[in-house]
């Protein structure tokens, strides 16, 4: 394989991966995450001129700080909830997946 054919081979992936349709295909179940997901999902894998600008006026921490406490908030609701129904010895049997990110 050539570094052109590599590099087309990325680049059609990239696009498939990080289209709009698959991102919305990705989106959680749960509709309150879902906002946040695609905020997030967006601004990282769709916007990459937003990016430059961001970069070069120093807004990167700006636009992206409020998305991930966002999502940071909702993720520790979600285990307490979790520990609420440890606690309480009931199982947890909400559908979908769960993914924990060591908060």
């Amino acid at each position: 394989m050539s570094a052109e054919e590599l590099q087309l081979g990325y680049d059609w992936l990239y696009r498939r991966l990080f289209s709009l349709a698959s991102i919305w295909r990705r989106r959680p179940s749960q509709l309150a995450a879902v906002l946040p997901y695609l905020a997030m999902s967006c601004l990282y894998k769709r916007s990459n001129r937003l990016w430059r600008l961001l970069i070069k006026h120093r807004l990167v921490h700006a636009a992206w700080s409020p998305l991930v406490r966002w999502t940071r908030l909702r993720h520790v609701a979600f285990r307490k909830g979790l520990e609420r129904l440890a606690a309480n010895g009931e199982p947890f049997t909400k559908p979908g997946n769960v993914v924990t990110a060591g908060v």
